[in-house]
């Protein structure tokens, strides 16, 4: 039988140029998938290896600190040489640098490739004494995070008495009552928000503030003047309301030591009075006073102290 009785043909010379030149091509593009698919089984095994290798923390760069040093920052941080950049957990490393070194707030940091971190932050100040018993008082900011714990009150700082905490940890704010989802720590909220008043308003020389009846907060103010302020409903309106008063009444020369009392909404009036007949500074005087002796104002020559804030006395100066 032959070829062409059979079905089949012999290819022509041309055809089978053709036909082979299909199968080279089949053959190249296998072959380059194989390489693509090589390649990149040994790129996804090697990255890793070369980042760990070359993406580690060699620098840090820290700005903000006076109080602490360098090496304390990075120490504190919780991020050695040489770990890994891209799996450095820097929200982990904000909050132990503010737990480990209470003076820092405010703490940021951030990634510089290939091999740096910059830590940025501020630092924070005493402001307030809460009073612990036993003769110790938790030292802390406006916050009400506890830079210290202290048997001594530093001068100019603010003694808040009435309520006792029930947990006082460096780095931490204080704990009063042990919150849950239903009730906050109120006293927390309630001494947070007087703060935020007295710094609202801009007020200074606050010698003591007493919380212990939540619907009578009082203030003293230079040693001098009682400030009843009632519930903390509106309680930064109240206090500049007082302020006001007391200025009006010390530029009439009318008001050396007295009560002024802002405990209803949108009134306060003054009444001076002796101290010896003021039971909010008898009290003072007896339990506090000497602990803030060197926070007592000056006097200028005519005896006259200096104003009630910081602004006032700026204008004075002028």
């Amino acid at each position: 039988m032959d070829r062409e009785t059979s079905g089949q043909r012999r290819l022509t010379p041309e055809e089978r140029a053709i036909r082979n030149r299909r199968l080279k091509r089949k053959r190249l593009f296998r072959l380059s998938v194989v390489i693509a698919a090589f390649v990149l089984l040994i790129s996804i095994i090697l990255s890793p290896i070369i980042i760990f290798a070359v993406l580690r923390v060699k620098n840090f760069t820290v700005d903000g600190a006076s109080k602490y040093t360098n090496e304390q920052v990075i120490a504190a941080s919780g991020i050695k040489y040489g770990k890994s950049l891209v799996f450095a957990d820097l929200d982990e490393a904000e909050q132990l640098i503010e737990k480990t070194l209470p003076f820092a707030t405010e703490v940021k940091l951030t990634k510089k490739l290939p091999n740096g971190i910059v830590i940025r932050l501020t630092e924070t100040s005493v402001l307030y004494a809460v009073e612990m018993g036993s003769g110790m008082y938790a030292l802390t900011n406006g916050d009400m995070k506890v830079l210290e714990i202290s048997g001594e009150i530093p001068a100019g700082v603010t003694l808040i008495t009435g309520a006792v905490p029930l947990k006082a940890e460096a780095g931490s704010e204080l704990v009063f009552t042990v919150e849950t989802e239903e009730q906050a720590d109120r006293t927390l909220e309630l001494l947070k928000m007087i703060s935020k008043a007295i710094k609202s308003v801009g007020v200074e020389d606050i010698d003591l503030i007493d919380v212990s009846s939540r619907s009578n907060i009082h203030m003293i103010f230079r040693e001098r003047i009682v400030i009843r302020l009632g519930d903390s409903v509106e309680l930064e309106k109240r206090l500049s309301l007082a302020l006001r008063a007391i200025k009006e009444e010390e530029s009439l020369n009318r008001l050396k030591t007295g009560i002024v009392t802002s405990t209803i909404l949108g009134q306060a009036y003054c009444n001076p009075a002796d101290e010896e007949d003021i039971e909010e500074l008898i009290e003072y005087k007896e339990k506090y006073a000497h602990l803030k002796a060197e926070n007592i104002p000056s006097a200028d020559e005519n005896g006259e102290e200096t104003s009630v804030n910081s602004e006032e006395n700026s204008k004075n100066e002028e």
